[in-house]
């Protein structure tokens, strides 16, 4: 009887932690979704709002460094102008690395985009790799990059 009350005590704090680390994965994932939920809907000042101000961004396109998302998406509007690029659309994938702390986390999150460039459609996969920050009240983006798959 000790044996069985010793192994439904183990599993149930096993069962607690485990439930506890799924729910920061989540909430560290939430400004992510939120960043891309925001994009795909057009609004900039949402998705402005899920990074930290000055937060690093590696991507595609020239330049390819910036310092803001601001920055960054000045660059995007004027790379997507350029190459006749319409109606992107970003679809997330479950993250394949989730390392996530009291105050920090890492996420690598598969994607495909899709859009029209010179009214033709295009799909790109590739892979964001973002990295967040805990504040005194929410989880933000504080640098990211973005590559082909």
């Amino acid at each position: 009887m000790k044996k069985l009350i010793l192994a439904v005590m183990v599993s149930v704090v096993c069962g607690t932690v485990g439930s506890s680390a799924a729910q920061a994965e989540d909430a560290a994932m939430v400004p992510v979704h939120q960043f891309i939920d925001s994009l795909n809907a057009g609004n900039t000042g949402a998705a402005a709002a899920t990074h930290l101000p000055n937060v690093p961004i590696i991507d595609e396109f020239a330049p390819y460094h910036w310092t803001s998302f601001d920055a960054w998406l000045k660059s995007f509007a004027a790379n997507n102008a350029t190459h006749k690029v319409t109606d992107v659309r970003v679809t997330l994938s479950a993250p394949t690395t989730s390392m996530v702390d009291d105050t920090s986390a890492y996420e690598v999150v598969p994607n495909v985009i899709n859009a029209k460039m010179d009214g033709k459609p295009i799909a790109e996969k590739g892979i964001f790799a973002f990295v967040l920050v805990k504040t005194a009240k929410d989880w933000r983006i504080a640098s990211w990059a973005w590559s082909k798959q």
